[in-house]
Protein backbone atom coordinates (compact mmCIF):
# COMPACT_ATOMS: atom_id res chain seq x y z
CA UNK A 1 0.00 0.00 0.00
CA UNK A 2 0.93 3.62 -0.37
CA UNK A 3 -0.74 6.76 0.84
CA UNK A 4 -0.56 10.19 -0.77
CA UNK A 5 -2.20 13.58 -0.65
CA UNK A 6 -2.44 15.96 -3.57
CA UNK A 7 -2.61 19.72 -3.30
CA UNK A 8 -3.20 21.28 -6.71
CA UNK A 9 -3.26 24.77 -8.10
CA UNK A 10 -4.99 25.07 -11.47
CA UNK A 11 -3.10 27.73 -13.41
CA UNK A 12 -5.04 27.50 -16.70
CA UNK A 13 -7.11 25.04 -18.75
CA UNK A 14 -3.89 23.26 -19.76
CA UNK A 15 -1.50 23.63 -16.80
CA UNK A 16 -1.58 22.99 -13.07
CA UNK A 17 0.87 22.58 -10.21
CA UNK A 18 0.79 19.72 -7.71
CA UNK A 19 2.45 19.22 -4.33
CA UNK A 20 2.17 15.64 -3.14
CA UNK A 21 3.38 14.21 0.19
CA UNK A 22 3.09 10.46 0.75
CA UNK A 23 4.23 7.30 2.50
CA UNK A 24 4.96 3.79 1.25
CA UNK A 25 7.06 0.77 2.18
CA UNK A 26 8.45 -2.35 0.57
CA UNK A 27 9.21 -5.75 2.02
CA UNK A 28 11.41 -8.37 0.36
CA UNK A 29 10.81 -11.85 -1.01
CA UNK A 30 11.17 -14.58 1.62
CA UNK A 31 14.65 -16.13 1.87
CA UNK A 32 16.33 -13.29 -0.08
CA UNK A 33 19.90 -13.11 1.28
CA UNK A 34 20.82 -10.07 3.37
CA UNK A 35 23.77 -8.38 1.58
CA UNK A 36 25.60 -7.64 4.84
CA UNK A 37 25.72 -8.59 8.50
CA UNK A 38 23.20 -6.66 10.57
CA UNK A 39 25.04 -5.35 13.64
CA UNK A 40 21.82 -5.43 15.70
CA UNK A 41 20.88 -8.98 14.65
CA UNK A 42 24.07 -10.77 13.47
CA UNK A 43 22.29 -14.14 13.14
CA UNK A 44 19.89 -12.85 10.47
CA UNK A 45 20.94 -14.08 7.02
CA UNK A 46 17.83 -13.16 5.00
CA UNK A 47 15.64 -10.11 4.38
CA UNK A 48 12.58 -11.84 5.86
CA UNK A 49 12.13 -9.11 8.51
CA UNK A 50 13.64 -6.24 6.51
CA UNK A 51 11.59 -3.35 5.16
CA UNK A 52 12.42 -0.19 3.20
CA UNK A 53 10.30 2.86 4.05
CA UNK A 54 9.85 5.86 1.76
CA UNK A 55 8.32 9.29 2.41
CA UNK A 56 8.18 11.25 -0.87
CA UNK A 57 7.36 14.94 -1.12
CA UNK A 58 7.12 15.88 -4.79
CA UNK A 59 6.30 19.01 -6.77
CA UNK A 60 5.04 18.64 -10.32
CA UNK A 61 4.00 20.72 -13.25
CA UNK A 62 1.17 18.87 -15.00
CA UNK A 63 -0.18 19.21 -18.52
CA UNK A 64 -3.95 18.68 -18.63
CA UNK A 65 -6.30 17.90 -21.50
CA UNK A 66 -10.05 17.22 -21.54
CA UNK A 67 -11.74 14.55 -23.67
CA UNK A 68 -15.48 14.44 -23.04
CA UNK A 69 -16.09 13.99 -19.33
CA UNK A 70 -12.53 12.79 -18.71
CA UNK A 71 -9.61 14.99 -17.70
CA UNK A 72 -6.18 13.48 -18.51
CA UNK A 73 -2.87 14.67 -17.08
CA UNK A 74 0.86 14.04 -17.39
CA UNK A 75 3.28 15.60 -14.95
CA UNK A 76 6.88 15.55 -13.80
CA UNK A 77 8.99 17.32 -11.25
CA UNK A 78 11.55 17.16 -8.45
CA UNK A 79 11.10 15.42 -5.15
CA UNK A 80 12.60 15.15 -1.71
CA UNK A 81 12.67 11.59 -0.32
CA UNK A 82 13.11 10.36 3.24
CA UNK A 83 14.36 6.77 2.95
CA UNK A 84 15.34 4.28 5.62
CA UNK A 85 15.90 0.53 5.83
CA UNK A 86 14.89 -1.43 8.94
CA UNK A 87 15.43 -4.98 10.11
CA UNK A 88 13.16 -6.07 12.95
CA UNK A 89 12.10 -2.41 13.42
CA UNK A 90 15.67 -1.15 13.93
CA UNK A 91 17.43 0.98 11.32
CA UNK A 92 20.25 -0.96 9.65
CA UNK A 93 23.80 0.24 10.24
CA UNK A 94 26.47 -0.41 7.63
CA UNK A 95 29.08 -2.70 9.27
CA UNK A 96 32.03 -0.92 7.57
CA UNK A 97 31.11 2.76 7.65
CA UNK A 98 28.93 2.39 10.80
CA UNK A 99 26.44 4.83 9.21
CA UNK A 100 22.70 4.29 9.51
CA UNK A 101 20.75 3.38 6.37
CA UNK A 102 18.51 6.45 6.44
CA UNK A 103 18.55 9.95 5.06
CA UNK A 104 16.95 12.69 3.02
CA UNK A 105 17.68 12.45 -0.70
CA UNK A 106 16.80 14.28 -3.93
CA UNK A 107 14.79 12.60 -6.65
CA UNK A 108 12.13 13.02 -9.30
CA UNK A 109 8.57 11.88 -9.98
CA UNK A 110 6.54 11.25 -13.12
CA UNK A 111 2.75 10.85 -13.17
CA UNK A 112 0.05 9.90 -15.69
CA UNK A 113 -3.61 9.98 -14.77
CA UNK A 114 -7.24 10.41 -15.68
CA UNK A 115 -10.13 11.75 -13.67
CA UNK A 116 -13.85 11.96 -14.22
CA UNK A 117 -16.04 14.53 -12.52
CA UNK A 118 -19.26 13.42 -10.86
CA UNK A 119 -22.47 14.63 -12.50
CA UNK A 120 -24.20 15.32 -9.20
CA UNK A 121 -21.24 17.04 -7.49
CA UNK A 122 -19.38 18.95 -10.20
CA UNK A 123 -16.48 19.97 -7.93
CA UNK A 124 -15.58 16.34 -7.13
CA UNK A 125 -13.80 13.77 -9.30
CA UNK A 126 -12.65 10.16 -9.15
CA UNK A 127 -9.04 9.73 -10.28
CA UNK A 128 -6.87 6.85 -11.44
CA UNK A 129 -3.15 7.54 -11.78
CA UNK A 130 0.24 5.90 -12.17
CA UNK A 131 3.20 7.49 -10.39
CA UNK A 132 6.87 6.58 -10.67
CA UNK A 133 9.43 7.86 -8.15
CA UNK A 134 13.20 7.79 -8.54
CA UNK A 135 15.19 8.65 -5.40
CA UNK A 136 18.94 9.16 -5.76
CA UNK A 137 20.03 7.32 -2.61
CA UNK A 138 23.27 5.71 -3.82
CA UNK A 139 26.10 6.70 -1.43
CA UNK A 140 29.25 4.61 -1.94
CA UNK A 141 31.06 6.11 1.05
CA UNK A 142 28.06 5.82 3.38
CA UNK A 143 26.66 2.40 2.42
CA UNK A 144 29.75 0.35 1.69
CA UNK A 145 28.37 -3.14 2.44
CA UNK A 146 24.90 -3.19 0.92
CA UNK A 147 21.56 -1.52 0.18
CA UNK A 148 23.48 0.94 -1.97
CA UNK A 149 21.55 1.74 -5.12
CA UNK A 150 19.09 4.32 -6.33
CA UNK A 151 15.51 3.56 -5.40
CA UNK A 152 12.57 3.35 -7.79
CA UNK A 153 9.02 3.06 -6.49
CA UNK A 154 5.92 2.74 -8.65
CA UNK A 155 2.37 3.36 -7.44
CA UNK A 156 -1.11 2.86 -8.84
CA UNK A 157 -3.47 5.33 -7.18
CA UNK A 158 -7.24 5.52 -6.92
CA UNK A 159 -8.64 8.56 -5.19
CA UNK A 160 -11.18 11.32 -4.88
CA UNK A 161 -10.43 14.98 -5.59
CA UNK A 162 -12.35 18.02 -4.42
CA UNK A 163 -11.78 21.32 -6.22
CA UNK A 164 -12.57 24.71 -4.73
CA UNK A 165 -11.81 28.37 -5.37
CA UNK A 166 -10.16 29.89 -2.28
CA UNK A 167 -10.97 33.44 -3.43
CA UNK A 168 -14.68 32.91 -4.03
CA UNK A 169 -17.01 34.28 -1.35
CA UNK A 170 -19.57 31.94 0.16
CA UNK A 171 -23.17 33.08 -0.10
CA UNK A 172 -25.39 32.13 2.80
CA UNK A 173 -28.70 32.85 1.07
CA UNK A 174 -29.90 34.86 4.07
CA UNK A 175 -30.35 38.57 3.68
CA UNK A 176 -29.23 40.74 6.57
CA UNK A 177 -31.39 43.86 6.95
CA UNK A 178 -29.60 47.19 7.02
CA UNK A 179 -29.46 49.03 10.33
CA UNK A 180 -31.46 52.32 10.41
Amino acid sequence: FSFAGQFRYVQSNRWRWQLSPGFTWSAYKTATPLPMTDLNFPDDRSKDRTITLLVPITAQLQFVTRRGQWLYHAGAGPGLYRVWVENQRKVLRDPESLKLHRGLYPGAAFELGAERFLKSITTTSIELSWVNHLAFVQRDEQFVSGFNSNLMAMEWRVGVNYYFDPLRQKTAGIEIPEAK
